[in-house]
């Protein structure tokens, strides 16, 4: 699609957003049932049921699928348009069906709607997106709307812990993707799309000192209690909000007892920086750090989990197609940057990438979690429509507009 559009074009985007119009009552009924149907990270027993109910739904709209099994969580389900086995370009679709909600918690805290918002746990993050790819790839096979990419989809059940068993497949997949589209949350409830993330770093500081009584002898000993304390200060200095780089303490542990000079103090450390090379520097900066209480050893462990998803000019050139196929639409998206992380992360350093382009609600992770229902039938045909889009240039160059 040329970024004005056609007539024609416009009456596919037309049909499109009229289709999504009129499964509002089906969407909302889907997402109910997946919302009540729980998925915790951790107990891999419970996708069974989950992906079986997916399969059968992407199989009717016309993809191929498999189930892969994990090893120690639930596995993944992949599935796919004709020919995107031999294709040597596909367009990604990458989602995760894992909660961080543990079982029981439906019972006590059922998934009611009300007026346009559908509260429950899980809704947002991210059923919601799962419920809006299930529903724009629907639509197009109704419609007879054929992608000009073949599409490649991929739910897996291990997001909410970084991925363990999936990145590495999200990485090859992502390796042969011209875009990739990640439904995570939009955020906000004005559901900005998220054009950049930062990478996420975690650090062990461990501080090796000497026991000694509190009482009789404390000159003998060497209080890693106090020597973590003045680490910590340190630390909590390198933070340069204006530069996007923050680094937080969250948890501490240390000690033996009151009346024991410390002989052992540890910190778990949370590192966010917006680029590669800003990400480098801090690594670098934190792992420098040295013990200045006499008598105690320091050492740091850990690194960064997730690389940051940049604005690369692909990640540029795909936010601009979505931009306008959201004015065809007649939708108005905005485009932001977010500290956190996600598989776009990782998905983002080999294909250009936009996240947080699934539900739009508030509440991820906490007790009033929803999904703003008006909104997740303006993203499935959003999501529809940029599927139509002709493929991206492999060399998208550097001539782009601004940051959003």
């Amino acid at each position: 699609m040329t970024a004005s559009g056609s007539k024609a074009d416009a009456s596919v985007e037309e049909r499109i957003r009229d289709s999504a119009e009129s499964h509002r009552d089906a969407v909302e009924d889907y997402l109910l049932e997946l919302v009540r149907t729980e998925t915790p990270t951790e107990n891999p027993e419970t996708f069974d049921g989950f992906f079986n109910r997916l399969t059968e739904d992407l199989r009717d709209a016309g993809l191929e699928t498999e189930r892969i099994e994990g090893d120690e969580t639930g596995g993944r389900l992949e599935a796919w348009t004709e020919g995107a086995e031999e294709a040597d370009e596909v367009q990604l679709i990458v989602g995760h069906a894992d909660t961080v909600w543990p079982l029981g918690t439906v019972d006590e805290n059922p998934p009611e709607v009300r007026d346009d918002v559908l509260e429950g746990p899980g809704a947002l993050d991210m059923k919601g997106g799962l419920t809006q790819a299930v529903f724009a790839l629907r639509i197009l096979d109704e419609l007879g709307l054929d992608p000009p990419l073949p599409v490649h989809v991929l739910f897996s059940s291990d997001e909410e812990v970084g991925s363990p068993e999936s990145k590495p497949r999200i990485v090859e997949l992502a390796g042969s993707a011209n875009r990739v589209f990640v439904l995570e949350p939009a955020s906000g409830p004005e559901g900005k799309i998220k054009v950049a993330r930062k990478a996420v770093g975690h650090f062990t500081v461990t501080v090796e000192g000497k026991a000694a009584h509190a009482g009789l002898e404390p000159e003998e000993g060497a209080s890693a209690t106090e020597e973590l304390g003045n680490v910590i200060h340190r630390l909590h200095d390198m933070t340069d909000v204006d530069s996007g780089v923050t680094v937080n303490v969250g948890e501490v542990e240390a000690g033996l007892r009151s009346n024991v000079v410390a002989p052992e103090a540890r910190a778990e450390v949370d590192v966010r920086a917006p680029t590669e090379a800003s990400a480098e520097e801090i690594e670098k900066e934190i792992r420098g750090v040295e013990a200045s209480t006499p008598g105690t050893r320091l050492s740091v462990e850990g690194g960064f989990g997730r690389p940051p998803m940049e604005r690369t000019p692909g990640n540029r050139l795909l936010w601009e197609t979505v931009e306008e196929t959201g004015e065809r639409l007649g939708l108005s998206v905005e485009g932001t940057r977010s500290g956190g992380a996600s598989d776009g992360n990782d998905a983002s350093q080999h294909a250009p990438t936009v996240d947080g382009f699934g539900a739009v609600g508030d509440g991820a992770h906490q007790e009033f979690e929803y999904v703003d229902l008006d909104m997740l039938i303006d993203r499935v045909a959003l999501l529809g429509a940029c599927l139509l889009n002709e493929p991206l240039p492999s060399d998208p160059g550097n001539e782009t507009e601004g940051d959003p």
